[in-house]
């Protein structure tokens, strides 16, 4: 794009808004346009094309009341993931935390009047065509040598080439890995490909320790000493509308007849319920929540013991995110009375 609006005479200045750094984070990241401002502030290029990796409400709403135009680039989601690793090695949780946390503000556009949307995949497999539309879209008249020689420039240093795929993504991750990237993932690439949202799936490596924020819930807790949060997190983006939750919990006979809290929260409590096992094995909490658009550090999933003299162990499982216009009636499997079982689900 850069390329082309150079072709129309005049400095061009490019940008990529927010840093991975910032993706990866819990604090607040400024709004696209705040940093539009920004750089045309600092600078006199006559062009400037940014590539918004979190497009906010804001600019949303200033792109559609002008009918701007500006294009959507949709992958597999696993593939934009897979980049992100390769790039800079990072803990994985965040990874999945930057690119899930996009998906629903992408969502909001590709809809829009001014979009142009475009697929990696076909991309890849016939740059020139890209090209060709993204010129087209913006008005900005190219020659056909143009044009192959913007493909064949971007070519050179492997611009075109594909990231590794989810397969071979697959094959080089942890079993556990694998589960957290397809949970919380493959739902949106459905959604982007096919239309279809039916679910998400967060599971237990992608939450927190209240004990030890730098750890998951991958073994059974102590629930001794006192009333207090046991888990929470991930702190990722869901689109708007109401949902379910089940969160799928596991409960050692000492734990029978103690009281738990889960909750959903988001700037505010969402929904709640509390409820005490009658005994030993795997629980489901279901909750349903409405959501705005998407703000803040996004959804948060609470286990909380609200006992002071509870004993015994809880394991966490996973949580299940179904939009609720689709919620499906399901038979729950028996799980015996080994509440670790949960933690294998």
């Amino acid at each position: 794009m850069a390329r082309l609006a150079a072709g129309a005479g005049g400095e061009v200045v490019s940008r990529t808004w927010p840093p991975l750094t910032d993706m990866f984070g819990y604090q607040g990241i400024s709004s696209t346009l705040d940093e539009l401002a920004r750089v045309l502030i600092g600078n006199s290029a006559k062009h400037l094309v940014i590539g918004a990796r979190q497009p906010d409400e804001t600019l949303r709403k200033a792109l559609a009341e002008r009918t701007a135009r500006f294009v959507v680039v949709l992958d597999d989601t696993r593939n934009a993931a897979a980049d992100i690793l390769a790039e800079t090695g990072a803990d994985p949780k965040m990874v999945v935390r930057a690119v899930a946390n996009s998906c629903p503000l992408v969502m909001q556009y590709y809809g829009l009047p001014g979009a142009l949307t475009l697929h990696a995949d076909r991309a890849r497999i016939d740059p020139a065509a890209a090209v060709s539309a993204i010129a087209a879209h913006f008005g900005i008249a190219v020659e056909p040598g143009a044009v192959e020689a913007i493909v064949n420039e971007l070519a050179a240093p492997g611009a075109w080439a594909s990231p590794p795929g989810a397969e071979e993504l697959a094959a080089q991750l942890p079993a556990a890995t694998r589960k957290m990237f397809d949970g919380a993932l493959l739902g949106y690439r459905d959604l982007f490909f096919d239309g279809r949202l039916d679910q998400i799936i967060w599971t237990r490596d992608l939450f927190y320790l209240a004990v030890d924020a730098g750890r998951s819930p991958n073994e059974p807790i102590d629930v001794a000493g006192g009333s207090r949060i046991l888990i929470y997190g991930p702190y990722i983006q869901l689109p708007r509308g109401s949902w379910t939750a089940q969160i799928v919990l596991g409960f050692s006979p000492e734990a029978a007849g103690y009281t738990f809290v889960v909750d959903v929260y988001a700037d505010t409590q969402l929904a709640s319920t509390t409820f005490q096992p009658d005994g030993p094995g795997v629980y489901n909490a279901d909750l349903t929540f409405s959501l705005g658009e998407p703000s803040g550090k996004g959804v948060e999933v609470r286990v909380t013991v609200a006992s002071e003299d509870a004993r015994g162990q809880l394991a966490f499982g996973h949580v299940v995110l179904r939009p609720l216009s689709i919620r499906r009636a399901e038979m729950m499997t028996a799980a015996g009375n080994d509440f670790t079982l949960v933690l294998e689900i």
